[in-house]
Parts: structure tokens; sequence; C-alpha cells
């Protein structure tokens, strides 16, 4: 079994997945686990729509149709960067960019394969299984921390039992389509999307290591 740190070490956010499917029964096993994790005062306040089959292929296929009318999307209903975005958050993720389509070997000035490297996200990456997570629009930036914990164990629960996944903002683009397509509430803000799957092998993009700032960057010791 792989330890916590192996996990760490070693995750990705893989953008390339076989067609090898997910059971259902381990998807249930993957949420149910990573739903003991820890929220204020024990409000768990998420939901998660795991999608598969017919239902993720109606939900990809409306998105697809509606971005080539509406490349922006729909209003989200969180945003996702503020804007404008300071440094260095701002030249952290124009690198993170820059460094994925070096891998891909898409220039800047070749405008529409990075167009289609961005719709990817609205195909989960050709993942099997797709995840929407939401929480109440009553609930507020605590609940939404809450439910960034809940991700971050099903990144590595689906790592330990040998799947990959990709968190993805770009759903947040597509609230309203979400609600239609699978139901959702009104009442239920859509916070992210994540693709959930067995990775490629040998596939540049899910080779990809990204920089991490060194420890001295954000942490403070104090008192030792």
């Amino acid at each position: 079994m792989n330890s916590v740190r192996e996990v760490l070490e070693n995750r990705r956010s893989v953008r390339e997945y076989t067609n090898q499917p997910v059971s259902a029964d381990l998807v249930q096993e993957i949420l149910s686990v990573s739903g003991k994790s820890a929220s204020g005062s024990n409000l768990q306040p998420w939901k998660i729509y795991a999608i598969s089959g017919s239902v993720k292929n109606r939900l990809c296929e409306t998105v697809m149709q509606r971005l080539a009318l509406n490349p922006s999307g729909e209003k989200a209903d969180i945003p996702i960067y503020p804007k404008p975005l300071p440094d260095p958050f701002r030249q952290r993720r124009y690198d993170c960019g820059e460094l994925m389509y070096r891998a891909l070997n898409i220039p800047r000035e070749d405008k529409i394969q990075r167009l289609m490297q961005v719709a990817k996200n609205f195909s989960f990456f050709g993942a099997p299984v797709g995840l929407i997570f939401t929480i109440n629009r009553t609930l507020c930036e605590s609940q939404i921390l809450d439910t960034g914990i809940l991700v971050q164990s099903i990144m590595l629960m689906a790592k330990e039992q040998g799947l990959d996944t990709c968190a993805q903002a770009s759903w947040t683009l597509w609230p309203q389509t979400i609600r239609e397509v699978l139901g959702i509430d009104e009442a239920e803000m859509v916070l992210l999307g994540m693709s959930l799957g067995y990775a490629k092998q040998d596939e540049l993009v899910n080779e990809i290591k990204q920089p991490r700032i060194v420890m001295d960057e954000y942490v403070k010791m104090m008192g030792f």
C-alpha cells in the first residue's frame, strides 16, 4: 500500500485516460472513505455527483455544443481567480500553462490547438468517471474550504486504489448547464469537477511535474 507521503510525492494532474471502466463499487468505496474528511463543526457541507456512461456523455456533449456558441461559459457561482490576479500568483499560473503546452509541443501562436486542449476539460479528459462538487448557497467560504479537504482526500484515495485524477475548476464555468443536465437544485452552487480513471501511460501531458515553491516561502516557524 502506498504511504500518504508516496502518494503526495507522485500524484499528478492526469489529462489523458484509458477507456478502462471504473466500477461503481470502487467509486463508492473511494467516496465513502473520503467522506470521513474533516469539516468545521462536522457540517459535512459537500455534495458529489458521480457520473459515468450516458449521463456523463450527455453532460459533456451539451457543454461542448454550448462552448462553440459561448466560449466564455456561463456566470460562475464562485470566481476561479480574482481580477486582476496579482503576482506571484499570476506568474505561477502563466508558468503552469506554458509548461504544459511546451510538453505538448503547442506553441503560443497556435491558438486553435490551445483551445482544443482546453476543450478537453469538458470531456473529463476521456476519463470514465466525472465528479461534480456542490454546496448549498446558504453556506460560505469556510464550507468551500471543507470541500477542498474532501477533494484532496478523494485524490489520495484514488491514487491508493491505482487510479488518477484531475481536479478541474473549468467546470465552474458551466453551472447552469450542469444543474440542467444533472437535475441539480438551483440552491446548490457548483464548485468544481474532477476526472477519475486510469491514466494513459507514456503520454507526455501525464508526465508533467509542476515545480513547487520551497517550504521557506510558505512556512514561518515560530517558537521552536
